[in-house]
């Protein structure tokens, strides 16, 4: 399951590359695809700003989870007047970066897509 996951990650990171390479840096396209994409790209970045750092929600009445998708921070308690227990690993400095190649992943995909478009056209 983890080298599945991985996988897809992967895949996923290498399609937000190919985006960025073929948005920037091919020449012939419109100034407006490039404009468009930083504009994806900042309001990403917002995003994830918003999401992993501010977003908290309850997975059930003895778990709180701060972050989403990939949290950055998971509190856990026994019963309910027990004290809140926190797991801190790598996600506290992972999660930013990870949840950012997964908000800009779909742009990234369509971005692709037209610059491919726009190739075959001229």
């Amino acid at each position: 399951m983890f080298a599945l996951l991985l996988l897809v990650f992967l895949a996923i990171v290498a399609v937000d590359i190919w985006a960025a390479v073929a948005v920037m840096w091919r020449p012939g396209l419109g100034g407006w695809l490039r404009v468009s994409y930083w504009l994806v790209i900042v309001l990403a970045l917002a995003g994830t700003i918003v999401m992993t750092g501010y977003f908290s929600y309850y997975a059930d009445s003895n778990t709180r989870v701060f972050g989403w998708p990939i949290p950055r921070v998971i509190f856990q308690r026994d019963t309910p007047d027990a004290p809140w227990l926190d797991y801190i690993g790598p996600t506290i400095v992972l999660a930013y970066p990870l949840n950012f190649l997964l908000y800009i992943f779909f742009p990234s995909m369509v971005a692709v897509l037209l610059s491919r478009k726009r190739k075959y056209r001229n």
